[in-house]
C-alpha cells in the first residue's frame, strides 16, 4: 500500500513540475514579469497596504 501512496505522489509531483515549466516556456517574459508582480502592484490598485 505504501509504494502505491509514493507512486501515486511522485506522478503528481511530476505532473506538477512538467506543467510549470510547460506554462514558463510558453509565455513570453513580459507576461511572466506582469504575473509576477501582480501582488506587488497590489496596493497600486486598492490603495490598502497589506501588512
Amino acid at each position: 500500500m505504501w509504494k502505491f501512496i509514493l507512486i501515486g505522489d511522485m506522478v503528481a509531483m511530476g505532473f506538477m513540475i512538467v506543467l510549470t515549466m510547460w506554462m514558463l516556456m510558453r509565455q513570453s517574459k513580459e507576461s511572466q514579469d506582469y504575473c509576477m508582480n501582480i501582488p506587488l502592484l497590489d496596493e497600486e490598485v486598492t490603495g490598502e497596504k497589506h501588512e
